[in-house]
C-alpha cells in the first residue's frame, strides 16, 4: 500500500474515534465566590455547562448595602418612658393683695373691728352681740363705706384710751371722749395695717397726743 492510502486511512479512522466519544469539560468552580469591598459585595455563581466546551463560565451577580445616617436604636413599646426620676411639679404663688377665700381686697386689721357696713345686723354677725355699724363721729367726721364697733365706756374725762374694756377685748380699745363719743377701734403701727379705702393709721382727731397708740380711723379728708 501506498504512503498516502496510509495517512488517508488514520484519518479516517481518527475522524471515527473523535466522533464516538462524549465531549470532554474542565471541571470548573460549583462554589459562589463571595467579595467585600468597602460597602458592596459581590458574589460570583457557577453556571452549570450547556453545551460542548472546554470550561464553564460564570455569573457575577452585585449586592450594594449602603446606610446613611444615625441608626435609630429606640424601640418603641408604647408606654411612656421612665427615667427613674420622679416628675417634678413647680408652683409659682405671687401674693395678689386679695384674701384666700373671698377674692375681696385684705382688710388688714379691719377685717373684723372698722369692717365697712350698712347696718347693724351686719357688724353683729362679725363681731357678735351688740354690733354696730357707725357712719359717722359726732357729725365731725364722716366714716366711709360704714365702720363696725361696738360702744364702750372710758374710766374719766381725762381718758382717751382704755385697754381691757369688757366690750372690746381681747383684740380693740375703747376710745374717745367720756360722754361723748366712746367706741371699740384697732390699734395699728403702719397705714398698711389700715387699707380700706378713706382710712389710715393715726393717732386720735385733736385729742390724740405725740406717743399715744394709733388706730385705724378715717383721714381728715372725711371731716365735716
Amino acid at each position: 500500500m501506498s504512503p498516502l492510502a496510509r495517512s488517508s486511512r488514520r484519518l479516517s479512522l481518527l475522524a471515527i474515534v473523535l466522533t464516538g466519544c462524549p465531549p470532554v469539560y474542565k471541571q470548573g468552580n460549583t462554589t459562589a465566590d463571595t467579595t467585600t469591598t468597602g460597602g458592596t459585595t459581590s458574589t460570583t455563581e457557577p453556571t452549570l455547562p450547556t453545551g460542548p466546551g472546554p470550561t464553564i463560565g460564570t455569573t457575577t451577580v452585585d449586592t450594594t448595602s449602603t446606610t446613611t445616617g444615625a441608626v435609630d436604636t429606640t424601640t418603641t413599646t408604647g408606654e411612656p418612658a421612665t427615667t427613674g426620676e420622679p416628675a417634678t411639679t413647680t408652683s409659682t404663688t405671687e401674693a395678689t393683695g386679695t384674701t384666700g377665700t373671698t377674692g375681696e381686697p385684705d382688710p388688714g386689721l379691719m377685717g373684723e373691728w372698722g369692717h365697712a357696713c350698712q347696718s347693724d345686723d351686719e357688724c353683729s354677725a362679725i363681731l357678735g352681740d351688740k354690733g354696730v355699724c357707725l357712719t359717722d363721729i359726732l357729725m365731725l367726721y364722716s366714716l366711709p363705706g360704714g365702720y363696725c364697733t361696738k360702744e364702750c365706756t372710758l374710766p374719766d374725762a381725762m381718758t382717751f384710751y382704755e385697754p381691757g374694756d369688757p366690750a372690746c377685748a381681747p383684740d380693740a380699745l375703747c376710745i374717745g371722749a367720756s360722754g361723748y363719743f366712746e367706741a371699740c377701734a384697732v390699734e395699728c403701727t403702719d397705714d398698711s395695717d389700715c387699707p380700706r379705702e378713706g382710712y389710715e393709721c393715726r393717732l386720735l382727731p385733736q385729742i390724740g397726743q405725740p406717743g399715744d397708740p394709733m388706730f385705724c380711723l378715717m383721714t381728715d379728708e372725711y371731716m365735716l
